[in-house]
């Protein structure tokens, strides 16, 4: 009996196909509009609640966690390098003590593997590390978030129109998920004890 092997089913996956990508970008575009209706509607004291904002967080790290997993690659671990790459560039972290300062997101995050967990880690970091947004009002960080939202949708747009997903995966992906869990914070909505990786 000769068998037929379909070489498509066999070979690993290097990344989003384009139309997974072109669906990434709708639903950031859709998570930035979410974000900016919110902050019109408070600018307005209009009635308005969060719960828009926490489900475009909630797609935010869905989009994230189906990216990196389409692409091979741990979600956890790209999000630990960039905390990790944030914390290591910052003025704070080249101290002239003695002691090293401890790198408290990215130490946190090689120990997380929950979103829960994340979600602390996020929040030590922010506060040692962004402590201008930090101490913002809610509202206030909530609209800056929201500039990053959108600056993520255009530069993931870019990527598919330009061909370069490898570029924004090495650079980006994780600040999808970072900004999915900055939104649940500042919305006050305790984040899952699920894993961050899909599989």
């Amino acid at each position: 009996m000769n068998m037929v092997i379909d070489d498509s089913q066999t070979e690993a996956r290097t990344g989003p196909h384009d139309g997974e990508l072109t669906e990434a970008v709708r639903a950031l575009v859709r998570a930035a509009a979410a974000c900016a209706a919110f902050c019109e509607h408070i600018e307005h004291n209009e009635p308005t609640t969060t719960h828009q904002v926490v489900a475009a967080a909630q797609v935010m790290r869905r989009v994230a966690a189906q990216l990196a997993d389409q692409s091979g690659l741990s979600l956890r671990q790209l999000y630990e390098d960039r905390i990790r790459s944030v914390e290591a560039s910052s003025l704070l972290a080249h101290s002239t003590g003695a002691e090293r300062m401890e790198l408290v997101g990215a130490d946190a995050l090689a120990k997380a593997h929950s979103w829960d967990e994340v979600q602390i880690a996020q929040v030590e970091h922010d506060r040692r590390f962004h402590p201008d947004v930090f101490g913002l009002s809610k509202v206030d960080q909530l609209r800056h978030y929201t500039f990053h939202v959108t600056k993520l949708a255009g530069l993931l747009l870019d990527a598919v129109d330009l061909g370069a997903w490898d570029s924004f995966r090495d650079e980006r992906l994780a600040d999808i998920a970072v900004f999915g869990v900055k939104l649940a914070t500042v919305c006050n909505e305790r984040l899952p004890s699920t894993s961050v990786d899909l599989t």
